[in-house]
């Protein structure tokens, strides 16, 4: 995500000059290339008609005969609502951006055939059974029947009239290379390698021991038996649990007597389109699910299929490692390898270049590690990750998740995912809840940390996975609950290491909620996901306090004592926490590490926990300084930071569709929605991730719930499912925004399952006719 967003940017800057060079058209024009939600389309290919019913926010629940005439039409939608964003995608993972937008992409293309996502998507094709690749060949031919009917009219979304093309028909190699790209994208999320080396190198060998330690007082997903029994050890004490929740609990607590099961993932939220798509499938054959989709992808991602539910979270296990590599003197064909040499693997690309007529010749080369990602000055750094050792088609195993009735069938699914780095959380409609780590666990054959720049001529830093019943899980659990927030998925101490990047927070909020006695019901599990009680300012605030004190700012420091931690808007205290927390990372590392200290969170938060002397001390100052001592500096900053705001003043979230970057299209489209003012923080449940601008002592939104659903297993039809945005990705479309206030007000939307309940909310249907 963090690198899509990137791309965004610049993509944006390079439109936005399109824009104003080939716009020509109004309001009338960009209406003609809206989605259409009712009316009869003749799509070729169909075996019989499909009715396609559309409730007043445009979810879609798609009726057909055959599941290939359900995914025709899946693709159909996909590209109605989404066809731009699909496409950026698509370029992104096959590294063609620069073909569309020019010399500002390249970079990011490089990247991306270094890596080699296409590459792999393409060898690996002839692993897929013929059933699947029915689907996904009918899934295809529903997008493309839909760009051959909207560019024959002349009716493409507008981005595609802006920059003069059309896109090239869709293929199983496409959706392979995007789902492939997934995988990746999950662990990028949460990568921190390079930040991990960096610190470590610079700040010394306590820096080094807190970082690869991992937060071991945050409480793991699996329960202590699981640990106890597939381990042998007992968790190291628990004290505290960024990113997506989920939770599910068993119907023995819960009021309704049936199963609940909640679902918030935590994606970028300041950027239009959203990032899900909701959908119904129903097929004859037997095909039922409801949920949100990943567009260019045919798969319920989240939701359920009325037998069970899913859900996940990014779980940050560590299965990536990069490689120093020396080549041979003057011959870039050999790299060292133990006592002697092994040849490099070249392979050339080409990537065409807008605006150029010869494309450019990129020379990837790959070890036996992985592909080279970037050369410095001791030589070339190769990458080994997990997916690289994982059919790319592993991902293509979602369409069994949708199939799966039970925790085994649904265990064995999400385990053969390929390199997919996520917590699945489980509940089904006769009361059973479950957790499974999906991740592949590396069975790892050297001691150093996940993040260390491993010798290239040591070998492999693992050999294969652990087995299934090696893997963290849980079914059924005493506690009554399972729950994960990207944290460790078990406690350290265990039969092997499980290195990651593991958030410590949030899983310390749900945990304190769900083991209150209960019962608890649908109300409770819509209002934990509102729970705004930061668990950062609950574990730090007596420590602002204490700066206070040295401040001599009695009123302030007692005040922090007695708050609630609660990041609400209208909270002042809330402001001069995270202003404080923000302005205590230069106080502590600037003297030790740098520049870097702007990626020191992490070590901010082991620092204090362990009071490592050495860290805390400002080596600057002949004083021998503690923790109060800094504290009461990055005070200081915080109250004038602060100014009196309130939380909602100083944290706002702000939407842009990229063309908003030009005043008088933003205006005229409306493309900008905000800024908002926003609760909560990145230790709260109701998460929120922000860019913090120094300058402006302001905090903008970037990240938070992209997504929000409730299941109460005692009524299949009262699901819940919010968006963060909207369904479409055209800015003219009335369904572009219209999830927007209704998310921030906390109100649900309701998505039936069974055709009556369906019906009761249809506002229009769409007929798909074989032609």
């Amino acid at each position: 995500m963090r690198r899509f967003a990137r791309v965004l940017t610049v993509l944006a800057l390079v439109l936005v000059a399109l824009v104003l060079a080939a716009w020509f058209g109004g309001r009338a024009y960009l209406g003609r290339s809206v989605a259409d939600y009712d009316g009869e389309f003749a799509v070729p290919g169909l075996s019989a008609p499909v009715e396609i019913t559309f409730d007043s926010m445009a979810v879609p629940q798609v009726w057909a005969e055959t599941d290939a005439d359900l995914y025709a039409a899946f693709g159909w939608l996909h590209a109605s609502e989404r066809l731009f964003q699909m496409e950026l995608v698509r370029r992104l993972v096959r590294g063609e951006l620069s073909e569309v937008f020019g010399e500002a992409a390249y970079p990011t293309d490089v990247a991306q055939r270094r890596l080699g996502f296409a590459r792999r998507a393409a060898a690996d094709l002839p692993r897929i059974d013929a059933p699947t690749r029915a689907l996904l060949e009918r899934y295809c031919d529903g997008v493309n029947a839909w760009i051959a009917q909207r560019d024959e009219a002349g009716r493409l979304p507008p981005e595609f009239a802006v920059l003069r093309f059309t896109p090239r028909p869709w293929t199983v190699e496409d959706v392979v290379a995007v789902g492939y790209y997934q995988t990746w994208y999950a662990h990028d999320l949460s990568d921190q390698d390079g930040v991990y080396a960096r610190l470590a190198t610079a700040a010394g060998p306590e820096a080094a021991r807190l970082l690869r330690a991992g937060f071991p007082w945050s409480i793991p997903s699996a329960p202590d038996r699981f640990v106890r029994e597939t381990f042998g050890a007992t968790p190291a004490p628990l004290r505290a649990a960024s990113a997506s929740n989920s939770w599910a609990v068993v119907p023995a607590r819960s009021t309704s007597g049936a199963a609940l099961h909640a679902s918030d993932p935590h994606l970028t939220i300041d950027q239009a389109p959203g990032f899900w798509y909701a959908v119904g499938l129903h097929s004859a054959e037997g095909t039922e699910a409801v949920g949100v989709t990943v567009p260019g992808l045919p798969s319920i991602a989240m939701g359920h299929n009325g037998r069970i539910a899913w859900s996940f979270t990014v779980a940050a296990v560590d299965v990536l490692d990069y490689f120093q590599e020396t080549y041979a003197e003057g011959d870039s064909s050999r790299v060292r390898s133990g006592d002697g040499w092994a040849p490099v693997r070249t392979i050339e690309e080409e990537i065409p270049v807008k605006g150029e007529d010869t494309p450019r010749r990129l020379v990837v080369r790959e070890t036996a590690h992985g592909p080279i990602v970037r050369y410095t000055a001791r030589g070339p750094v190769s990458v080994h990750w997990a997916g690289f050792d994982l059919p790319a088609t592993g991902i293509l195993n979602a369409l069994q998740v949708v199939q799966a009735t039970d925790f085994d069938h649904f265990r064995r699914a999400v385990t053969s995912l390929g390199a997919l780095d996520v917590n699945w959380v489980f509940s089904s409609r006769d009361g059973h809840v479950g957790y499974q780590l999906g991740t592949p666990v590396p069975i790892r054959t050297d001691t150093l940390p996940g993040y260390a720049l491993r010798n290239g001529a040591g070998g492999p830093s693992w050999r294969g996975f652990r087995p299934l019943g090696e893997t963290p899980a849980a079914y059924d659990p005493a506690s009554g609950w399972v729950a994960t927030s990207n944290n460790r998925p078990v406690a350290p101490g265990g039969a092997y290491e499980l290195p990651g990047y593991y958030d410590p927070y949030r899983i310390a909020r749900i945990t304190a909620l769900l083991s209150q006695p209960g019962p608890f019901g649908r109300a409770d599990m819509e209002r934990f996901q509102l729970d705004h009680t930061s668990v950062l300012a609950a574990r730090w605030k007596s420590l602002a306090a204490d700066g206070a004190d040295r401040l001599g700012d009695e009123a302030l420091a007692r005040d922090l004592r007695a708050w609630d931690g609660r990041a609400v808007t209208g909270s002042t205290l809330a402001t001069v926490f995270e202003l404080w927390w923000r302005a205590l990372t230069p106080e502590l590392f600037a003297d030790d590490v740098g520049d870097s200290w702007q990626r020191a969170l992490d070590l901010q938060e082991a620092v204090l926990t362990d009071t490592v002397a050495a860290l805390i001390d400002d080596t600057r100052t002949p004083d021998m300084e503690d923790a109060a001592a800094i504290s009461a500096r990055a005070m200081e900053t915080a109250r004038t930071q602060a100014a009196g705001r309130t939380w909602g003043e100083a944290h706002t979230l702000t939407v842009r569709h990229p063309l908003a970057q030009v005043a008088a299209l933003n205006s005229w489209l409306n493309l900008t929605r905000g800024p908002y003012p926003v609760d909560g923080d990145a230790a709260t449940l109701d998460a929120s991730f922000s860019r913090f601008d120094r300058d402006g002592a302001r905090f903008a939104s970037v990240t938070g719930p992209s997504m929000r659903y409730v299941m109460d297993w005692a009524d299949v039809d009262a699901f819940t499912l919010n968006l963060a945005l909207g369904q479409s990705g055209h800015p003219e479309s009335p369904h572009f925004a219209d999830f927007l206030e209704m998310n921030r007000a906390g109100r649900r939307w309701t998505v039936p399952f069974t055709r009556a309940a369906v019906e009761a909310r249809r506002m229009s249907t769409l007929r798909l006719v074989p032609a």
